[in-house]
């Protein structure tokens, strides 16, 4: 004759099973709709051994959480704002050259390298040249001061010669006052058509090319023709050493003082962001500073995991998915990481106080209580139902409270204590015998 195992084990438990006494008053007691999880809170059931053999009923102790807790974030790789520069046109002009490297290999060792515009990713270092530009309103500010120059020397000489006058009577007094008038005007207009010039970041080096050819040309020497070559050229120049990653301008273009001619971004330090759901925000806050995470690409599992801190918190939360953004950067020596990448960030947590873990399986829950069976040190074949906390779960261990807050408690939730032992296979099969008894 066939033998229905799990029919025989429900029955052998449910015979053998012991209610304590004064639970049936209890659940009488109790409000209608909320007999049955109370009476469950308050009673014991007797498990013989031999039942538990048969039923493969197991216990665990209960633990401190063996595990670190982490928060997993999704996120990625950027450039640093800090480190991207913006090169502009510092005047209105047309862009008459841009500087060129070598190409990045010949076709053979005996072919000369061939030689080909700055581009995109190209490396530049600080103060290599970029380009040139061709501007008629450099050109006439600089004019402008070799004028001013002249006109005040001219002056200058007036006021000489007219104070010589002076001192034999030969002129009024008048006079020097006017040319010492002139020469003030002259040197204020030679100080403005400077600071114009040193505003529109020209060097001291320019400067002084500029105030010799005045010096040339009212000595009546010939301009310079290497200077009326680049009279009215402008060089740009990179600020920073880095990477351009991005490049607007090809030769022949005319460009504005605000025309983004090209960024520059020095990789060698990238931002990280990553995104955090706005529950988990006070947990990073009790952490002390600075916070340490872990980074791992996505598209290279195989690489090691990359070390940084965050150096910010969002204060804003998105609406729609309710996350903040986080911030920190992380070095990047070799190049080895792109901007762009898809990260996984990992923020280890410190041990929560007051929380227990137990296995998967000796929570029983319904949806409407979360329970456990714990074993009577005094009887091992004693089992006590508990109404528990449950703070999370993972696939294989829930985490329960072992200290309850004033308002847990009034919910007529238990604690769960280190070092306790509970069912941790047959807890489900435990409260359905102990659900059927109190309904007969």
């Amino acid at each position: 004759m066939r033998t229905d195992r799990p029919v025989l084990v429900f029955t052998l438990v449910w015979a053998c099973v012991l209610i304590t006494p004064g639970c049936r008053e209890h659940a009488a007691a109790t409000a209608p709709n909320h007999a049955s999880s109370d009476a469950s809170a308050s009673s014991s059931i007797e498990v013989p051994p031999q039942v538990a053999r048969l039923t493969g009923m197991t216990t665990a102790i209960v633990r401190k959480p063996s595990r670190p807790r982490v928060l997993q974030l999704r996120g990625s790789l950027a450039l640093d704002v800090n480190r991207l520069v913006h090169v502009h046109a510092r005047f209105a002009g047309q862009i008459v050259h841009l500087e060129t490297v070598d190409a990045d290999s010949p076709e053979s060792s005996t072919t000369p390298k061939a030689r080909r515009t700055l581009n995109f990713m190209d490396r530049v270092t600080k103060g290599q040249r970029l380009g040139q530009i061709w501007s008629k309103e450099l050109g006439e500010k600089k004019s402008e001061l070799v004028d001013s120059l002249i006109r005040l020397r001219i002056d200058e000489q007036n006021l000489k010669f007219l104070k010589e006058l002076l001192n034999k009577g030969a002129t009024p007094e008048k006079n020097v006052r006017e040319a010492e008038r002139q020469v003030e005007v002259g040197a204020i207009a030679v100080a403005k058509a400077e600071r114009t010039l040193r505003s529109w970041t020209l060097t001291d080096e320019e400067i002084r090319a500029l105030k010799q050819e005045a010096q040339r040309i009212h000595e009546g020497g010939n301009r310079d023709n290497q200077q009326d070559e680049t009279w009215a050229s402008v060089e740009v120049v990179s600020p920073i050493d880095g990477t351009i990653v991005e490049k607007n301008v090809v030769e022949g273009d005319l460009v504005n003082a605000d025309s983004d001619l090209f960024k520059i971004a020095d990789l060698s330090v990238l931002s990280v962001w990553a995104r955090i759901y706005e529950e988990d925000i006070p947990l990073l806050h009790r952490i002390p500073k600075p916070i340490t995470w872990t980074l791992r690409l996505n598209a290279n599992p195989q690489a090691g995991p990359i070390v940084g801190t965050i150096d910010r918190i969002g204060e804003i939360i998105d609406p729609y998915e309710h996350m903040a953004l986080l911030a920190g950067q992380v070095k990047n020596p070799n190049d080895q990481l792109h901007a762009g990448q898809f990260i996984t960030a990992i923020v280890d947590l410190p041990p929560e106080d007051d929380v227990v873990e137990i296995p998967t399986r000796a929570l029983a829950q319904d949806g409407d209580e979360s329970v456990v069976f714990v074993q009577d040190l005094s009887d091992p074949n004693r089992f006590a139902l508990r109404r528990v906390s449950v703070v999370r779960r993972h696939f294989d261990r829930v985490y329960v409270r072992s200290r309850l807050s004033p308002e847990e408690a009034r919910e007529g939730l238990q604690e769960l204590h280190d070092g306790e032992r509970v069912v941790a296979a047959g807890a489900l099969e435990l409260k359905a015998a102990l659900q059927e008894q109190h309904g007969q």
